[in-house]
Protein backbone atom coordinates (compact mmCIF):
# COMPACT_ATOMS: atom_id res chain seq x y z
CA UNK A 1 0.00 0.00 0.00
CA UNK A 2 1.38 2.96 -1.02
CA UNK A 3 0.82 6.56 0.89
CA UNK A 4 3.22 8.72 0.11
CA UNK A 5 2.84 11.82 -2.26
CA UNK A 6 6.23 11.60 -3.58
CA UNK A 7 6.28 7.39 -4.46
CA UNK A 8 2.48 8.06 -5.85
CA UNK A 9 4.10 10.68 -8.23
CA UNK A 10 6.67 8.17 -9.21
CA UNK A 11 4.18 5.39 -9.39
CA UNK A 12 2.12 7.97 -11.67
CA UNK A 13 4.74 7.93 -14.70
CA UNK A 14 5.46 4.34 -14.38
CA UNK A 15 1.39 4.12 -15.19
CA UNK A 16 2.29 6.06 -18.09
CA UNK A 17 1.76 9.38 -16.84
CA UNK A 18 -2.01 8.38 -15.66
CA UNK A 19 -2.95 11.88 -13.04
CA UNK A 20 -5.08 9.93 -10.99
CA UNK A 21 -2.73 7.78 -9.85
CA UNK A 22 -0.55 10.52 -7.88
CA UNK A 23 -4.07 11.77 -6.95
CA UNK A 24 -5.35 8.77 -5.15
CA UNK A 25 -4.52 8.78 -1.33
CA UNK A 26 -3.31 5.35 -1.56
CA UNK A 27 -2.70 2.75 -4.74
CA UNK A 28 -2.20 -0.64 -3.30
CA UNK A 29 0.20 -2.62 -5.20
CA UNK A 30 -0.83 -5.94 -6.04
CA UNK A 31 2.15 -8.69 -6.20
CA UNK A 32 2.51 -12.76 -6.49
CA UNK A 33 5.51 -14.31 -5.75
CA UNK A 34 5.26 -17.29 -8.07
CA UNK A 35 5.80 -21.21 -8.96
CA UNK A 36 4.58 -19.31 -12.83
CA UNK A 37 1.94 -22.56 -11.69
CA UNK A 38 -0.40 -23.55 -14.36
CA UNK A 39 -3.76 -24.51 -13.56
CA UNK A 40 -5.52 -27.50 -15.08
CA UNK A 41 -7.46 -25.09 -17.92
CA UNK A 42 -3.69 -23.74 -19.33
CA UNK A 43 -3.80 -20.29 -17.44
CA UNK A 44 -1.36 -19.40 -15.03
CA UNK A 45 -2.59 -19.50 -11.47
CA UNK A 46 -1.01 -16.20 -9.86
CA UNK A 47 -2.75 -13.74 -12.41
CA UNK A 48 -6.15 -14.87 -11.40
CA UNK A 49 -5.50 -15.27 -8.11
CA UNK A 50 -4.44 -11.79 -7.83
CA UNK A 51 -7.80 -10.79 -9.83
CA UNK A 52 -9.92 -12.34 -7.06
CA UNK A 53 -8.30 -10.72 -4.24
CA UNK A 54 -8.96 -6.92 -6.05
CA UNK A 55 -12.48 -7.89 -6.58
CA UNK A 56 -12.91 -8.17 -3.28
CA UNK A 57 -11.05 -5.40 -2.34
CA UNK A 58 -13.13 -3.21 -4.73
CA UNK A 59 -16.07 -4.79 -3.68
CA UNK A 60 -15.13 -3.86 0.36
CA UNK A 61 -14.07 -0.69 -1.14
CA UNK A 62 -17.48 0.17 -2.65
CA UNK A 63 -19.23 -0.84 0.66
CA UNK A 64 -17.58 1.89 2.88
CA UNK A 65 -18.34 4.90 -0.54
CA UNK A 66 -14.42 4.51 -1.77
CA UNK A 67 -13.87 4.29 -5.34
CA UNK A 68 -11.52 2.17 -7.07
CA UNK A 69 -9.95 1.69 -10.75
CA UNK A 70 -7.36 -1.16 -11.66
CA UNK A 71 -4.41 0.13 -13.50
CA UNK A 72 -3.06 -2.28 -15.77
CA UNK A 73 -1.34 0.04 -17.85
CA UNK A 74 2.06 0.41 -15.95
CA UNK A 75 5.85 -0.37 -16.72
CA UNK A 76 6.57 -3.60 -14.32
CA UNK A 77 10.09 -2.55 -13.75
CA UNK A 78 9.46 1.04 -12.80
CA UNK A 79 7.33 0.58 -10.44
CA UNK A 80 9.78 -2.09 -9.06
CA UNK A 81 12.76 0.21 -8.76
CA UNK A 82 10.52 2.87 -7.64
CA UNK A 83 9.13 0.15 -4.58
CA UNK A 84 12.51 -1.86 -4.23
CA UNK A 85 10.24 -5.16 -5.07
CA UNK A 86 12.89 -7.92 -5.97
CA UNK A 87 12.86 -9.18 -9.20
CA UNK A 88 11.19 -12.53 -8.42
CA UNK A 89 8.09 -10.47 -8.00
CA UNK A 90 5.43 -10.18 -10.58
CA UNK A 91 3.63 -6.89 -9.73
CA UNK A 92 0.28 -7.68 -11.08
CA UNK A 93 -1.73 -4.31 -10.95
CA UNK A 94 -2.00 -1.27 -8.82
CA UNK A 95 -5.09 -0.53 -7.09
CA UNK A 96 -6.18 3.31 -6.89
CA UNK A 97 -7.79 3.77 -3.99
CA UNK A 98 -10.00 6.99 -2.74
CA UNK A 99 -13.20 9.03 -2.12
CA UNK A 100 -14.28 9.39 -6.05
CA UNK A 101 -14.95 13.65 -7.17
CA UNK A 102 -18.50 13.84 -7.50
CA UNK A 103 -18.07 14.43 -11.03
CA UNK A 104 -16.16 10.94 -11.33
CA UNK A 105 -19.53 9.02 -10.09
CA UNK A 106 -21.60 9.07 -13.24
CA UNK A 107 -21.93 5.65 -15.15
CA UNK A 108 -20.33 5.09 -18.43
CA UNK A 109 -22.31 3.81 -20.70
CA UNK A 110 -22.10 0.16 -20.91
CA UNK A 111 -23.26 -2.60 -23.82
CA UNK A 112 -26.74 -4.34 -23.27
CA UNK A 113 -26.26 -7.64 -21.64
CA UNK A 114 -28.00 -9.49 -24.71
CA UNK A 115 -24.94 -7.99 -26.96
CA UNK A 116 -21.95 -9.34 -24.35
CA UNK A 117 -22.93 -12.55 -23.32
CA UNK A 118 -23.41 -16.09 -24.78
CA UNK A 119 -26.15 -18.70 -23.83
CA UNK A 120 -25.41 -22.40 -23.83
CA UNK A 121 -22.56 -22.40 -27.10
CA UNK A 122 -20.43 -19.50 -28.58
CA UNK A 123 -22.11 -17.44 -30.97
CA UNK A 124 -20.53 -15.42 -33.42
CA UNK A 125 -22.15 -11.71 -33.12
Amino acid sequence: MVKDYQLREKLSVAAKGQKFVQEAPVVIVVCAQTDNHTMTCGQLSYPIDCAIAIDHMTLAACSLGLGTCWVGAFYEDDVKKILDIPPEIRVVELLALGYPKPSAIAPKPRLPLEKITMREKWQNL
